[in-house]
C-alpha cells in the first residue's frame, strides 16, 4: 500500500499544475504586450526629408546614425510631450521670422535641437538662450552682451540674429546641411573639412561627432513633432501651453529705474515681466536705451503708465 501511494505522489509531481485548473483561459501563456514597430525605421525609408533632401535610410551608416538619435528620443516620452507643447508655444514667433528672412522652414527644428526651446538654457560651454550663442559669436552677430543686458536671452532679437547668421552660412556653403553644421561646429571647421576630404555632401564628411549627431538630432525632432500621434504624443487642447505673443517698445532711461516699476506699469507679476525680458540682468537699469517686451494686450496700459515717469522717454513703439 505504501509503495502504491509513493508511486501516485511521484506521478503527481510530473504533471504540470495548470492541467488541474478548471479555467481554460488560465492555461494559455499570453505574450507580453509590446508596441510593435515603434523601434523600427522601415516605415521611414521612403519619406524622411530634411531641408527638402530625402534621407537614404537604405544606406546602413545613415540608418545607424539616425536611429541613435531617434530611438533615444523615443525613450523619453515625457520630454517628447514637453517639446511638442513648447513647439506649439513658440511656433508663431519663430516661423514668422523664418518667413520674413526667407530661410528654410526646417530651421525651427534646429532651434529645438539646440535648446529644447528653453529660453533660459545654458550649456556647459556657456552658450545661452534659445539659439545657444556663445559670447563671442553673439557679439559678432550684433547682440549686446554686457553687465546689464545679454541679448542672447532676447527671444525676438536672438532669433533674428541666429536666422541671419544661418542665412549667411547658407550663402557661403550653398547647402543647409553644411550651414547647420557650421552653426554648430564653426564655419572654419566645415571649410577645413571641405578642403581636405574631397567631398561636399554632409553625409560623406568626417566632422566632430557632436556635429554629426546634431544634424540627425534635428531630423529626429522633425519626424517626432510632425508625426507626434504615431509616437504616442497626445494631449487635450486644455493641456497646451499658452502661445507666446510679444510686443516691444524702446525706451530711453534718463536717470535710473528699477525694473519692478516696469512690471507694475505692465500690470504683470514680476516673474512674468522677467520671463518676457530675460535679456535684462539687473534690478536697476542705468541711463541708456532698452528694448522692453510685454504682452500685446498690455500695450495701452504700459505706455500710459510709462508716460507718467519723467525719467523715461518712449522712443519707438
Amino acid at each position: 500500500m505504501r509503495s502504491i501511494l509513493f508511486i501516485l505522489i511521484l506521478i503527481s509531481l510530473q504533471i504540470p499544475s495548470y492541467c488541474f485548473c478548471t479555467n481554460p483561459s488560465a492555461r494559455t501563456v499570453r505574450p507580453e504586450k509590446t508596441e510593435i514597430g515603434l523601434y523600427s525605421t522601415l516605415h521611414l525609408s521612403d519619406r524622411l526629408y530634411l531641408f527638402d533632401v530625402k534621407i537614404d535610410l537604405y544606406r546602413d551608416d545613415l540608418r545607424e546614425r539616425f536611429e541613435r538619435e531617434f530611438f533615444q528620443m523615443l525613450e523619453k516620452k515625457g520630454l517628447m510631450h514637453i517639446l511638442v507643447k513648447r513647439y506649439l508655444k513658440f511656433r508663431k514667433i519663430i516661423e514668422g521670422q523664418i518667413r520674413n528672412l526667407n530661410v528654410h522652414p526646417d530651421l525651427i527644428y534646429l532651434v529645438i535641437a539646440e535648446s529644447y526651446l528653453n529660453p533660459r538654457a545654458v550649456s556647459k560651454a556657456q552658450a545661452t538662450g534659445l539659439w545657444q550663442f556663445i559670447k563671442e559669436t553673439g557679439r559678432e552677430q550684433g547682440l549686446i552682451i554686457n553687465d546689464v543686458i545679454d541679448e542672447r536671452y532676447d527671444i525676438l532679437k536672438s532669433t533674428n540674429m541666429a536666422l541671419l547668421h544661418l542665412r549667411k552660412l547658407y550663402e557661403e556653403f550653398k547647402d543647409w546641411f553644411l550651414a547647420a553644421s557650421a552653426y554648430n561646429a564653426g564655419a572654419k571647421r566645415v571649410r577645413e573639412a571641405l578642403q581636405n576630404q574631397n567631398a561636399r555632401d554632409f553625409f560623406d564628411l568626417y566632422l566632430p561627432e557632436e556635429t554629426e549627431r546634431y544634424i540627425f538630432r534635428i531630423l529626429a525632432v522633425k519626424e517626432i513633432i510632425e508625426n507626434r500621434e504615431r509616437y504616442g504624443v497626445r494631449f487635450d487642447e486644455r493641456e497646451k501651453y499658452k502661445e507666446i505673443s510679444i510686443d516691444c517698445i524702446t525706451i530711453k532711461v534718463n536717470g535710473e529705474i528699477h525694473t519692478s516699476f516696469l512690471a507694475t506699469a505692465m500690470d504683470l507679476p514680476y516673474r512674468e515681466f522677467r520671463y518676457l525680458n530675460l535679456h535684462i540682468k539687473k534690478y536697476v537699469l542705468p541711463k541708456g536705451k532698452y528694448n522692453i517686451y510685454f504682452p500685446p494686450e498690455k500695450r495701452e496700459t504700459f505706455i500710459r503708465n510709462l508716460m507718467q515717469n519723467p525719467s523715461i522717454t518712449i522712443q519707438e513703439g
